[in-house]
């Protein structure tokens, strides 16, 4: 595996209970690369973030992350660490958490765990990335009384004081309003072009991420088809990212 090369899947197999959800999968993805997967629900887009993660172990064939084989648990533990997830907008839950706080949990395994408290660096990488993505004067704010954007910049930063190398997303724009979008694709390609990292997105559509996606994909049928040219782009998609600066 190059060092350009951050995920290398070889012909994989994937799923649950002796059932292959997905099968044949071939895929590399470079350093600083943003790349979108788009299908419909129940199409194993998840179930292939899972295994990227180190949390479902393959069937057949192989997955390198970061010149990383995930042959084994004590190399899914070491991928664990270095990803930063964002998983599907949920709604808040009941008890009151803090901005700072729900940031700071992303830390947890990183910095701190059972046993060992947050320390002075967790502390500073927290503050570091709510200024970076402008919560910081929400700093103290109710995670439960937060716009919905506002509830998905928590989740990405809570992926980003993990100081991994590569995103992933799971239907980031999904459930928001469109301001809300804009601000988020806008928020996406600064991660990609002034943080360097590698993003892999999920999502329904291909056209949500015009001139942000250096590559997209298609699951279905339990393989990955990449898109080109005007699979990539709807009409009304593509008026609303004009209008909006996206492209």
């Amino acid at each position: 595996m190059s060092d350009d090369l951050v995920i290398e899947i070889e012909n994989l197999g994937i799923g649950y209970s002796r059932k292959q959800i997905l099968g044949g999968l071939n895929l590399q993805v470079q350093k600083g690369e943003c790349i979108s997967i788009a299908g419909s629900n129940g199409t194993g887009k998840t179930t292939l973030f899972k295994t990227i993660l180190g949390l479902l172990p393959p069937f057949q064939g192989k997955i390198s992350v970061l010149g990383h084989e995930l042959s084994s648990e004590k190399e899914r533990r070491w991928v664990r660490r270095q990803i930063g997830y964002v998983p599907q907008q949920t709604l808040p839950g009941k008890l009151p958490i803090s901005v700072h706080d729900a940031v700071l949990m992303g830390r947890w395994g990183k910095g701190f765990s059972y046993g060992k408290r947050p320390g002075p660096k967790d502390i500073q990488v927290t503050i570091d990335i709510l200024k970076w993505m402008g919560l910081i004067s929400k700093e103290w704010n109710d995670c439960r009384y937060l716009s919905g954007g506002e509830q998905q910049k928590v989740a990405i930063a809570r992926a980003l004081v993990r100081e991994a190398t590569i995103l992933l997303l799971d239907e980031p724009t999904t459930f928001l309003d469109q301001k809300s979008r804009e601000e988020l694709l806008h928020l996406m390609k600064r991660l990609k072009l002034e943080q360097g990292l590698t993003l892999v997105v999920i999502t329904h559509e291909s056209w949500q991420l015009p001139k942000l996606t250096d590559r997209a994909f298609q699951m279905t049928g339990g393989k990955l088809r990449q898109l080109t040219g005007q699979d990539m782009v709807s009409p009304s998609s593509l008026n609303w990212s004009r209008q909006n600066g996206i492209i």
